[in-house]
């Protein structure tokens, strides 16, 4: 095989015509009228400085939700961990029985993981399927709460009463503390912004599309893992009963310890985002 055919072959895969070896053989095959096995393949690509990566999930971000992004990141530069640790994170997530894998290998000459071609779109999986609510503090893993498929801003705001100011009465009395919400439109609705003035919650304004300043994203990275050990559910009854089933994991003094660890990163994100103009990053 001459140089000229490598670098075609190498090109078909860059340009994402052919994505396996062993596409690549066949390509090889009726294009050029060579024989070549998966692993010769694989041979010619990594001496045209390809290596195979998995891809991960990232949002999708626009120019408006990069300057977002971005005057977030440098609004909160010089927070300390200990202006972190005031922040009460909060997120819901759905939870699915049968969850969809989410890595991909893919050929690319780059090492850098934020590589366009390294981001997949995310993929929910099949199956019984629940969504939760939660939060954290810097004092660990608080309740949980089972979502009914849609709920509107009252139902929104009863569940912060019965979940949310527990927490805050309990854990941070008369220190301040700032809570943290996505923009869905449930969150910022009138009526909510109305409950947090009565109740004199300070609500932290948080950019679009961010997940990876998230840490509660990790917490369900957590959560997940320790249902995989489970049997698989076959309703969303059994799926809430898994849930619950692992919840002394999630308060253990070792969770703990890992938010801690969380909030210990904070700083280093928002110079993540700086450092990408307000793109994604590695978290």
């Amino acid at each position: 095989m001459d140089e000229r055919t490598k670098r075609l072959l190498a090109r078909s895969v860059l340009t994402g015509e052919t994505r396996t070896a062993t596409e690549l053989t066949q390509k090889a095959r009726s294009e050029h009228g060579i024989e070549i096995s998966p692993s010769t393949a694989r041979r010619v690509l990594h001496q045209q400085g390809l290596k195979v990566r998995y891809t991960i999930k990232k949002p999708r971000l626009t120019a408006k939700h990069k300057k977002s992004r971005l005057e977030f990141a440098r609004a909160h530069r010089h927070w300390t961990v200990e202006d972190w640790k005031r922040v009460i994170f909060s997120d819901e997530t759905v939870i699915t029985a049968y969850p969809a894998a989410s890595r991909q290998l893919v050929w690319t000459k780059t090492t850098d993981a934020l590589d366009p071609k390294l981001i997949a779109p995310a993929v929910q999986g099949g199956g019984a399927r629940i969504m939760v609510w939660g939060c954290i503090s810097k004092f660990g893993f608080h309740d949980m709460v089972l979502l009914e498929d849609t709920v509107n801003a009252d139902g929104y705001i009863q569940m912060l009463m019965e979940y949310l100011l527990p927490v805050v009465q309990r854990y941070f009395q008369r220190r301040r503390c700032v809570f943290q919400q996505d923009g869905a439109s449930i969150h910022t609705a009138q009526v909510v912004k109305a409950f947090f003035q009565e109740k004199r919650l300070e609500v932290m304004r948080w950019p679009p599309c961010s997940p990876d300043l998230n840490i509660i994203e990790y917490v369900w990275y957590y959560l997940k893992k320790e249902l995989i050990r489970l049997p698989r559910a076959s309703t969303k009854e059994k799926l809430w009963g898994n849930v619950r089933g692992v919840m002394d994991a999630m308060w253990s003094p070792e969770m703990t310890t890992k938010i801690e660890d969380l909030y210990e990163s904070m700083p280093r994100r928002m110079e993540a985002v700086i450092a990408t103009h307000g793109g994604s990053t590695k978290y």
